[in-house]
């Protein structure tokens, strides 16, 4: 999953139009650095939801350890499987691990390799948006916009909500508020996102959280303290 370089074409430049045009409304309220801000927010939110998936081959020097990968992000990249050599079944995990060293992180091998062999690496990576490239998948990057619009969305209704007008009775209030207003906007975007991603959520527009069950089976058929077996009844 190599970076996509579009030449000249400013890539962050058209994200950020589309996010603009979102919150067009709000141009007043919504800075530079905000907007900048959540554009950075919902790359790592999207990276989160979906990782972004890299394949990459090294050189081994010899030894017990591998180099890491060029697009490898120390601290947010995560080792999925080694094949070495090439073609092979991949390693087992316990065959590996990410050891943190004083000068980094590196891939330490339970077994050495030859000098000058090829290891393909599978691993995860940070999304990238700048002015030449994008590892974003096209169907998602509107559902992204809309996420950090949605950021911003709610950032407008906080300013709406905190300000005050002593001209205005408090029976006027209504839906129509701005603050009101900006808070479905920005739940509407945020909903946006949530289904193009296919993430559940809940009647009131709130994520679902993804909990897997858990549990044993054990054996309840256990002898009394003189040794002899239980009798349960059946209800």
């Amino acid at each position: 999953d190599a970076p996509i370089h579009r030449g000249c074409i400013a890539v962050l430049a058209e994200f950020r139009d589309l996010v603009d045009d979102l919150v067009r409304d709000a141009a007043q309220w919504v800075t530079p650095t905000q907007r900048e801000r959540a554009i950075g927010l919902a790359l790592a939110r999207y990276g989160a939801d979906r990782p972004r998936e890299v394949v990459e081959d090294v050189v081994s020097a010899g030894g017990a350890t591998l180099p890491l990968p060029a697009q490898w992000v120390q601290g947010e990249s995560r080792l999925r499987n080694i094949e070495t050599p090439v073609g092979a079944a991949p390693l087992p995990a316990a065959a590996w691990r990410i050891y943190q060293a004083p000068l980094g992180e590196e891939i330490q091998l339970a077994t050495p390799v030859p000098a000058d062999q090829v290891a393909r690496l599978a691993y995860s990576a940070p999304h990238v948006l700048s002015e030449t490239v994008d590892t974003l998948p096209a169907a998602h990057r509107e559902a992204v916009a809309c996420y950090a619009a949605s950021l911003l969305a709610e950032q407008v209704a906080t300013v709406h909500a905190n300000a005050s007008d002593p001209t205005i009775a408090a029976d006027s209030v209504d839906k129509a508020h701005p603050a009101r207003e900006w808070a479905a906007r920005a739940k509407g975007y945020r909903n946006r996102y949530f289904a193009t991603l296919g993430i559940d959520i809940n009647a009131q527009g709130v994520e679902q959280p993804r909990i897997e069950a858990a549990g044993v089976v054990v054996d309840l058929d256990l002898p009394t303290s003189h040794g002899r077996g239980r009798l349960y009844w059946r209800r």
